[in-house]
């Protein structure tokens, strides 16, 4: 199919003294129009829900991660930086919450 163009003609008043000149304008065809159902959101509240339920699980993991200083220089403690809530927990409920993420965005 041909793409046809039309020719549009704005013609203005014609006030004494001036010398105005009609206007062409050409325009495709091929322009598309906005349906009715492109004005639908791509997300609704259901998804928004999962994002944030992702994103808390994200910041619950790096809240777990926090802390993990030692109270004198001359003493180490491997209990306080290598936990099991340090090392397996919080990385865990990071990953969980990417994987939210990902789920809520492509939920249908």
């Amino acid at each position: 199919m041909a793409n046809k163009k039309k020719t549009v003609v704005v013609v203005n008043e014609k006030k004494a003294g001036s010398n105005l000149k009609p206007i062409k304008s050409t325009r495709s065809n091929s322009t598309k129009v906005q349906d009715s159902s492109s004005d639908a959101l791509l997300f609704n509240r259901e998804h928004y829900k999962w994002v944030l339920i992702g994103i808390g699980m994200i910041v619950l993991g790096m809240l777990l991660m926090l802390g993990g200083s030692m109270s004198s220089p001359d003493v180490w403690d491997d209990s306080l930086i290598y936990s099991a809530r340090r090392t397996v927990i919080a990385p865990v409920l990071i990953l969980g919450g990417l994987g939210m993420q990902i789920y809520a965005i492509f939920k249908k």
